[in-house]
């Protein structure tokens, strides 16, 4: 699940194309290279282009890595820029032998890159049930300096996973609840959504799983509930829908529990990037305070998300007077096709709304990067039901019949509930 990470070391390099150093920057740099390649042809990297440019960069660790292990020289930090090739071609039992020859040098093990090392002496110690020697290098990553956010948070949630696993679930619980700590406390912005999102339900699923083999089934339970909740609070569709896809049949405990909590619930969902309406004074999701609003993740080609109109209509039209706003979102660069004029996107947007009879507002971002990394969203359509509080409440995906009479009820609930100083009164 986890590499090495960037690792910058400062050592006198040899001038051969070809040194370890040189082929660890190569590998290194050519996930952030390509991205800038596709942005300079104009195209925004997506999930899928996250997930193929991983794939060539394993491709190129394991030519590379082939190339170092063929020389007979190599000492010192050499062995370190081969270990982490070998981690980021995923091949963990490589990786571990040469990083445990590295650490064995004690003068040349120092600083960041010993640091890494450990990490994944960790990493790879626990995942194949050497518990003692991944305990033993992550006490010398705690004793040493620097600490990063991301190897400390690696550190405790593989060693939690290698605990439950071993079924010693007290330990799993105290590594896995340091884990989930340190995942909400990571930067979201230096690494991709997809990432974060992976690292918070991984470590959340195995904390519950660690309170169930424990049989603390109501911490179990508050466990996944908590984690809904941090969906709702990013907030992150996908992480919703990793959570309701492996915990399915807790979605509607979830659910209760989290109407429940309604009242603790404070955070504030982004706002809206949004360059034209259709037929609709601008709105901003800040002036909305106080009413009901649900956000339509939608395109015109999605079969699924026309089949939401209707509901949406009847819901707009039954709620409108109690403070309920539905605001329909797509974007011009995944409307029609690259062929088409900004401008004659926008008159068919026009036309598709009148046509499909809209009646809620219709907003238009320039891209989609505007606002689906914003909400965690990859699948449509995507409803987003913010209450009066401001806060993200529900997130549905899909129009399955469970799933919109899940909404139609969220909806209801909502509205009926009083907002600040009182704002909404109950339906009769």
């Amino acid at each position: 699940m986890f590499g090495a990470g960037s690792v910058a070391v400062a050592v006198a390099q040899s001038p051969q194309a070809e040194s370890p150093a040189a082929l660890y920057k190569a590998v290194e740099d050519y996930p952030r290279e390509r991205r800038a390649e596709m942005r300079a042809e104009g195209k925004m990297p997506d999930r899928d282009d996250f997930e193929k440019i991983e794939r060539e960069q394993r491709e190129l660790a394991a030519k590379s890595a082939a190339k170092l292990a063929a020389r007979t020289d190599l000492t010192g930090i050499d062995l370190f820029y081969l270990g982490v090739i070998y981690s980021r071609a995923d091949k963990k039992k490589e990786a571990l032998n040469a990083l445990q020859r590295f650490l064995a040098d004690k003068a040349a093990a120092t600083g960041q890159a010993a640091q890494a090392a450990r990490t994944l002496v960790v990493v790879y110690g626990a995942q194949n049930k050497m518990l003692e020697e991944a305990e033993a290098a992550r006490a010398e990553y705690l004793r040493n300096e620097p600490q990063t956010p991301i190897h400390l948070f690696q550190n405790e949630y593989e060693m939690g996973l290698a605990y439950l696993k071993a079924k010693q679930y007290d330990r799993a619980i105290e590594r896995a609840s340091e884990a989930l700590r340190l995942a909400k406390a990571l930067d979201a912005k230096s690494m991709p959504p997809s990432q974060r999102e992976k690292f918070l339900f991984s470590t959340g699923e195995t904390l519950a799983e660690a309170y169930s083999g424990a049989k603390r089934k109501e911490d179990a339970l508050t466990a996944v509930i908590d984690l809904f909740q941090l969906a709702f609070d990013l907030p992150s569709a996908n992480l919703y829908r990793m959570i309701a896809g492996r915990f399915p049949d807790k979605v509607d405990d979830a659910q209760r529990a989290l109407i429940a909590r309604a009242s603790e619930r404070r955070a504030t969902p982004p706002e809206l990037t949004v360059s034209e309406w259709i037929e609709q004074e601008p709105l901003r999701l800040a002036d909305l305070r106080g009413q009901v609003v649900l956000i339509d993740f939608w395109y015109e080609w999605c079969g699924p998300c026309l089949r939401a109109f209707p509901s949406l209509r009847d819901w707009q039209k039954k709620y409108r007077d109690r403070g309920f706003v539905v605001i329909g979102l797509t974007d011009l660069q995944r409307t029609l096709d690259g062929e088409k004029s900004r401008e004659q996107k926008l008159d068919f947007l026009r036309r598709f709304k009148k046509g499909n009879n809209l009646s809620y507002a219709v907003a238009v971002a320039e891209k989609a990067g505007d606002n689906l990394g914003k909400y965690g969203v990859s699948a449509f359509p995507t409803a987003v039901l913010i209450d009066r509080r401001g806060a993200v409440r529900f997130i549905s995906i899909g129009v399955s019949p469970t799933e919109m009479a899940r909404l139609g009820e969220m909806v209801e609930k909502l509205v009926k509930e009083p907002g600040p100083d009182g704002i909404g009164e109950p339906l009769p």
